[in-house]
C-alpha cells in the first residue's frame, strides 16, 4: 500500500466536496495545517473527534551510548509532537486491518 502525500490529500477533498477547486482545497489544507503547527508550537493540545489528540510531550536529558563507537554519550531534553489516536479510529484501523489478506 502506497503512502499518501500532500496532493492525494487535496485531490481526496476535491473529491469529497462538489465544486472545490484545487486552489481552495490546498488554500483549506494549508490553513489546516498552519493551525495545528502554530497550536502544538504554542504548546496547546489539539482534540479532534472520532480522529484524536495532537499534543507535545517532553522527553529528559538521559544517558545512551554511541552506536559506532559504543562511548557513553548524553541525550538532550528535548520537546516533541504526539498524537494519541480515539477509540474510534483504532477501531476503524483494526477492522480494515482484520479484512485485508
Amino acid at each position: 500500500m502506497a503512502d499518501i502525500n500532500r496532493q492525494d490529500i487535496i485531490r481526496g477533498m476535491m473529491a469529497e466536496v462538489d465544486g472545490l477547486s484545487y486552489s481552495m482545497a490546498s488554500a483549506s489544507l494549508e490553513a489546516v495545517l498552519t493551525c495545528l503547527t502554530q497550536s502544538l508550537a504554542n504548546h496547546q493540545s489539539i482534540m479532534l473527534s472520532d480522529f484524536g489528540k495532537f499534543g507535545i510531550r517532553h522527553r529528559c536529558a538521559r544517558s545512551g551510548s554511541h552506536p559506532r563507537t559504543h562511548q557513553p554519550i548524553t541525550i538532550p531534553e528535548v520537546t516533541i509532537p504526539h498524537f494519541t489516536p480515539s477509540p474510534h479510529l483504532k477501531k476503524l484501523v483494526q477492522k480494515s486491518t482484520e479484512q485485508s489478506p
